[in-house]
């Protein structure tokens, strides 16, 4: 996730899922431009955080203040293919 041009985001929730049998493993960074893949991570939010079958991680909510501009991004993996899935809500701010 990326801001448009001129906006910043407030990151107002950021919730991991995980709708399979097993267990897997979350990771949640914020990088230092907007285009991730090439980006060092500036901080993580989770990193490497178990998951159970069933269950949801709530990784941050609107008593959480995180602000992206233009050239961050925050990106989401999952080390166990589509195990999890991943909704990040926010406030485009311009």
């Amino acid at each position: 996730m990326t801001p448009a041009s001129g906006t910043v985001n407030k990151i107002t929730g950021i919730f991991v899922s995980n709708a399979t049998g097993s267990t897997a493993n979350a990771t949640v960074a914020i990088g230092n431009n907007a285009t991730f893949g090439s980006a060092t991570v500036t901080a993580y939010l989770a990193y490497t955080i178990s998951v159970p079958a069933g269950a949801t991680l709530i990784v941050a909510d609107k008593t959480t203040d995180i602000y992206i501009t233009e050239n961050q991004s925050v990106a989401v993996t999952s080390a166990t293919g589509s195990a999890l899935t991943f909704a990040v809500c926010f406030e485009a701010i311009s």
